[in-house]
């Protein structure tokens, strides 16, 4: 093999690893969401709907938003009663897979923010913040990369 077409070797291999690196950059760019709402209606909710009203829409809100396979979590503070039950010391964060059926709501309705995390993961979450027991601000937060 000739030194040009080495070296022609070498250029090709460094465009295909830049490209590479770009189109991973631009999916990572393109797929990242930061978004704040506090007006309208988003992710299947609406500002404005009490918590009842945003509790009954949850399921059908969650599911679209998760994918085929997806299980959307929530994190809950064991207490001494729950730990056993939860394999967790008591006082220690867990998550918890949101199942949302009516029995549930007693204790969602006393909350004032509501944090879903999509697969358990904290880079893929939606939160639901009530003012005045009414829905004012929905947050979705999704990246697909972290930074060491």
């Amino acid at each position: 093999m000739n030194f040009k077409v080495f070296i022609k070797l070498i250029k090709y291999l460094l465009i295909i690893i830049l490209l590479i690196i770009a189109t991973s950059v631009g999916y990572l760019w393109l797929t990242y969401i930061d978004d704040t709402i506090t007006s309208g209606q988003a992710y299947g909710f609406t500002i404005g709907d009490d918590k009842e009203t945003t509790y009954e829409k949850a399921p059908r809100a969650l599911s679209m938003l998760k994918g085929y396979n997806s299980i959307v979590y929530m994190e809950i503070k064991s207490d001494v009663d729950s730990a056993e039950l939860l394999a967790a010391e008591s006082n220690h964060t867990v998550m918890v897979e949101a199942l949302l059926h009516d029995v549930g709501y007693p204790a969602f309705r006393i909350k004032a923010q509501w944090d879903f995390y999509i697969d358990g993961s904290y880079f893929n979450k939606l939160s639901l913040i009530f003012c005045d027991e009414k829905l004012c601000e929905i947050y979705r937060h999704r990246k697909y990369f972290e930074f060491p």
